[in-house]
């Protein structure tokens, strides 16, 4: 007598980031290439900022919101060490009644690091008790970022995070994937860390698509949206005079063009913390300014006169992060003294940052890696709207991302980034070595996250499948 088949269990997975969701695409990516692939998704993370809308809709994505433990009575009354504590504590026993208590057993959760406690420990004591496989997606070394917040000061604290973090990220997890080939060196080589996979950051299709409408409609179709326009409007620090921005949208009609008006739209997103040092790039904003300014009042000589003057630049940062409000005062306290620099702060929605990257001039990366082992994804977000970079330099980011005259410009300090703006502007040739730099960029964000991620981090889900 035949026994009756049996419909096998769709296969589901957990992704835990103890952080805002919203803010962390290399994780809204995995979500979404794994519910693409056939699993249900259950993302558990911090209530903040709105995912993209491809996994709000989608059928197998659901969120379950974990607690970030902070209060604001708590940090009245508790000093800086008993309230990161508590914190780790009510996180602890929120995530692991929601891993054990709330919703059914998954095959696989993955979890991002940084950070790295309590979740470690607390997701590989639930992974053990229902059966689960654990794998850490390793963005960076969580007490590498801890040494850069805190400073020496708190080198005991280094230390230990550095132990716990080795030794229960080695003990608990089944699977590992990194975003570089020298971090699987370091977890390889130095933690002996086995089955470590690198699934390299790319940018997904829609950035592609968001390039080839730039060249078809012309950036002028974007920057000049009326939502556009009012979100530029809205993020200014400086309610003084106008600004080269103020200018550009004050003009109008068939001949409003940026190119005729020779503006330039400069492009950088940023978390806002110790590991991106926006201090360079206001530095370099004054030098630039100033160079474009003695430049200017000596026009009217004969050398002068043969010599392409600076172009007005319009620097927009996009992102969220805990220095924003202190950066903003300073932007505002400088504002009046620039005359062909303008700074726009503005939060843009998922669906709009391929399309700002796509319709701007070049993209600037000011992240310095705390651990010398991780790539900045904004890069390869850049790269995927085939703009070229500008970014400072470390070992990792010029041997495995940027290569220099290629795809993008190095620089180590605020006068060789004001230098690699005049280079792509303003010196004789400029936008022959743009061209250049925006070919190398449409080439090295040819391939996407979606066919990446089947070759690189598929495996790592489906070993255990058959």
């Amino acid at each position: 007598r035949r026994r009756p088949r049996t419909m096998p269990r769709e296969r589901s997975v957990i992704i835990v980031v103890l952080g805002d969701f919203g803010r962390s695409p290399r994780m809204q990516y995995h979500a979404l290439s794994l519910a693409q692939d056939g699993r249900n998704v259950r993302v558990v993370a911090y209530r903040g900022s709105a995912p993209a809308r491809e996994l709000t809709d989608h059928a197998r994505i659901s969120f379950t919101a974990v607690t970030s433990g902070e209060h604001a009575a708590l940090r009245r009354i508790l000093p800086h060490s008993v309230r990161l504590a508590v914190r780790a504590l009510a996180q602890a026993l929120h995530l692991f009644w929601i891993l054990c208590a709330r919703g059914a057993r998954a095959d696989d959760v993955l979890v991002q690091t940084p950070p790295c406690a309590p979740t470690f420990t607390i997701v590989g004591i639930a992974c053990a008790l229902r059966r689960m496989r654990l794998i850490i997606d390793w963005h960076n070394l969580a007490y590498t970022l801890f040494a850069m917040k805190y400073g020496g000061e708190r080198g005991w604290m280094t230390r230990i995070l550095e132990r716990y973090e080795r030794r229960s990220g080695t003990f608990w997890a089944t699977e590992h994937l990194c975003v570089t080939r020298a971090m699987e060196d370091f977890l390889r080589l130095k933690w002996c860390i086995r089955r470590v996979r690198v699934v390299r950051d790319r940018a997904p299709e829609c950035f592609r698509v968001a390039a080839r409408e730039a060249a078809a409609r012309g950036r002028d179709a974007f920057w000049r949206d009326a939502r556009v326009e009012r979100a530029m409007e809205a993020s200014r620090c400086s309610r003084g005079a106008g600004d080269v921005v103020d200018a550009y949208y004050a003009r109008r009609g068939d001949r409003a063009d940026s190119r005729e008006d020779n503006l330039r739209f400069v492009v950088t997103s940023t978390s806002w913390t110790p590991d991106e040092d926006f201090q360079l790039l206001l530095d370099a904003a004054v030098e630039y300014d100033a160079r474009a300014t003695r430049l200017g009042t000596k026009s009217s000589s004969r050398r002068a006169a043969t010599s392409k003057l600076p172009p007005p630049l319009a620097i927009i940062v996009t992102g969220k992060g805990p220095q924003k409000r202190m950066f903003e005062d300073k932007i505002n306290a400088m504002a009046s003294t620039l005359t062909h620099v303008a700074f726009r702060t503005v939060w843009l929605e998922f669906a709009d940052y391929p399309r700002a990257l796509a319709n701007a001039d070049v993209g600037v990366s000011l992240h310095a890696s705390s651990s010398g082992l991780d790539l900045p994804m904004k890069v390869c977000d850049m790269f995927g709207a085939s703009l070229p970079v500008l970014a400072l330099e470390y070992d990792v980011i010029r041997d495995e991302l940027v290569d220099e005259g290629v795809n993008g410009v190095l620089f180590r300090d605020a006068g060789a980034l004001a230098d690699a703006l005049e280079r792509c502007f303003a010196r004789p040739g400029a936008e022959a070595f743009t061209s250049t730099l925006k070919r190398g960029a449409e080439a090295s964000g040819a391939r996407t996250w979606e066919d990446n991620w089947r070759t690189t981090a598929a495996p790592a889900f489906t070993v255990h499948a058959a």
